[in-house]
């Protein structure tokens, strides 16, 4: 069928109707296009559909340049969208979200990265010992020849490691200090052939209790990040988080000192980093975050202005804070969350997304608080993809 494209969907597919008025979601197609497409999927409201052939291209359509990509490859789904105008779109994602969302918002500032150099943790599955990435929509593995979209000391690891009969493989390294990391899981570590500089742990190890981490520099500092741990995908990612972050709280916190709380706190980035003059309460629960965030936020600690709190957001007994910043994971804060931060009585909330719908959905949770969305800005964390990062200043109305 032909399809009229007229808008994107959340997940970055193109939005047309069919004859009979049913919604047609298009993966790879953009607002403006007309497109040849057929049905690969269908529900009683919705269909889902790929390309056969565009009839009418967007202006910000161009030729997908990784041949893995055309070959099927899951990864960088938006390589066919000219560079210069991801980041817009995406943008565009964001209000929509909100908008449904019925929370007002301001104009999205967007932040694109400086000196990124491709992502630093990338999981992969393994056939025949070598790394690879899953087919869209499929399980068939692609094992790449090239890819640009990671660091460069991540790519050597990808094609060349030879990763025994794992059945799959997370590589993360510090882009910035060197440090590289492999975690298989299945397998005989001591089979892995990697360069020698390459720390080789498996699932099994861990489970059992070894511990295992890397360095990586970014927002100002040197950072101790474990295997496990959660940390951004790479360090330009978190110059950019940490540079939105600290100007939101510097702009439009009441006082440059009062006591913060910084949510889903991970290694301790915001911390130590936004947090530094003030009085933080840094809340996790993952064992390996908190086991970081202890060693980064040492000094802190010991001189009370930092106190790591065990516990999950949502189960933590809330105190007082001028400031919470809070940056959970993709299923975002939820109402339980929301309602024990909002317990805090901050001044100003600033929340990090990773999923816009979720994040679109936690703002009207805020703003039924009596909280203003003041400011918000999308960050281009992952590049040539339709992931989204989304930050917002919220403040009493």
């Amino acid at each position: 069928m032909e399809l009229q494209v007229t808008d994107t969907a959340r997940d970055g597919a193109g939005i047309a109707r069919a004859d009979d008025g049913r919604v047609v979601f298009v993966e790879g197609a953009l607002p403006g296009e007309m497109v040849e497409a057929t049905i690969t999927q269908e529900d009683k409201r919705w269909s889902r559909a790929r390309i056969l052939r565009v009839v009418e291209p967007s202006p910000h359509r161009i030729d997908v340049a990784c041949r893995h990509r055309t070959e099927g490859c899951g990864g960088c789904d938006l390589l066919h969208v000219d560079p210069a105008h991801q980041a817009s779109m995406k943008a565009g994602m964001v209000a929509d979200q909100l908008a449904r969302a019925d929370v007002p918002f301001p104009t999205p500032e967007i932040r694109p990265l400086i000196d990124d150099h491709g992502r630093t943790t990338v999981r992969a599955a393994v056939v025949g010992g070598r790394a690879g990435y899953r087919a869209a929509g499929s399980h068939e593995v692609i094992v790449p020849r090239s890819c640009t979209a990671v660091d460069p000391a991540v790519e050597e690891l990808l094609l060349d490691g030879r990763f025994d009969e794992a059945a799959e493989v997370t590589i993360r390294v510090g882009a910035r200090t060197g440090d590289r990391i492999v975690i298989v899981d299945g397998g005989d570590p001591e089979e892995v052939d990697v360069p020698e500089d390459v720390l080789v742990v498996s699932t099994d190890e861990l489970d059992g209790g070894l511990r295992a981490w890397i360095h990586e520099e970014a927002g100002g500092r040197r950072w101790r990040i474990s295997a496990r741990s959660f940390f951004q995908n790479r360090p330009a990612g978190v110059d950019a988080l940490v540079d939105v972050v600290g100007a939101m709280v510097a702009d439009l916190a009441p006082t440059p000192g009062g006591p913060m709380v910084d949510a889903y706190a991970g290694v301790g980035i915001f911390a130590d980093t936004v947090g530094v003059g003030r009085t933080v309460t840094a809340v996790e629960r993952g064992k390996a975050s908190l086991a970081d965030a202890r060693v980064n936020l040492a000094a802190r600690i010991k001189d009370g202005t930092v106190r790591v709190a065990p516990s999950a957001a949502e189960q933590w007994k809330p105190t007082p804070a001028e400031v919470v910043v809070a940056d959970p994971a993709r299923a975002g804060l939820d109402r339980d969350g929301a309602r024990v931060l909002m317990t805090c009585q901050p001044d100003l909330f600033v929340l990090v997304g990773c999923d816009h719908s979720s994040f679109a959905r936690d703002a009207a949770l805020l703003v039924r608080a009596g909280l203003r969305l003041e400011r918000l800005v999308v960050v281009d964390l992952f590049p040539g993809t339709s992931h989204v990062e989304t930050v917002g200043a919220f403040v009493r109305d």
